[in-house]
């Protein structure tokens, strides 16, 4: 584990909110691509990621995580999500065993030589796809993803309605993976080999 993972963990050990905000950033969008491609939809996705962050704070002083950080963080939100397809008997609708490709994004580790490059990249483009959002979507999106907000609760300190809330991360999370996508379809193509 790099030294920058075990500091996070020491400062999450030690309730610092700071350290558990840079955990979120850092792995946000890499653990919804992970559950996403499981429970196939994007908001259980969001839900599920916000889970596993919700429960890893809640243990935060007995956890002892002895894989890398993004290897344990990634088997959570794995197993989380698929926890929930059988909750909400979307199993039924396909099949919950992974294939070979499936595994090998779970394996997309810092020490992975070029996984470290497009991760970087993707971070910079996604920073840019923020950017360039417009401003209510954007000020939206991040209260979801840099607060934690649900959107009931950004509903109520924005003063808007659930809806809207609901239809502007649609808007964000489309045109972010437009942004991403050509990184996205590369990042398939080197886990299919």
């Amino acid at each position: 584990m790099d030294s920058s993972d075990m500091q996070l963990i020491d400062g999450i050990q030690r309730s610092d909110i700071e350290a558990f905000e840079e955990l979120f950033k850092r792995y946000y969008v890499y653990l919804c691509l992970i559950s996403e491609h499981i429970v196939r939809n994007s908001y259980d996705a969001e839900e599920v990621v916000s889970d596993v962050f919700i429960k890893l704070w809640k243990i935060r002083k007995r956890v002892d995580i002895t894989t890398s950080l993004k290897s344990y963080l990634a088997k959570a939100v794995r197993n989380t999500s698929l926890n929930y397809c059988e909750q909400n008997k979307i199993h039924n609708m396909m099949s919950v065993s992974l294939d070979a490709s499936d595994k090998r994004l779970l394996a997309w580790e810092s020490d992975y030589p070029l996984g470290k490059i497009y991760e970087q990249e993707i971070i910079s483009m996604l920073g840019r796809g923020i950017e360039s959002l417009p401003e209510a979507c954007r000020k939206i999106f991040l209260l979801s993803r840099d607060k934690n907000m649900k959107y009931s609760e950004i509903s109520e300190t924005l003063g808007i309605s659930v809806n809207t809330v609901k239809a502007q991360m649609r808007i964000a999370l489309y045109r972010l993976r437009e942004a991403l996508k050509y990184y996205l379809i590369l990042f398939v193509f080197l886990l299919i080999d």
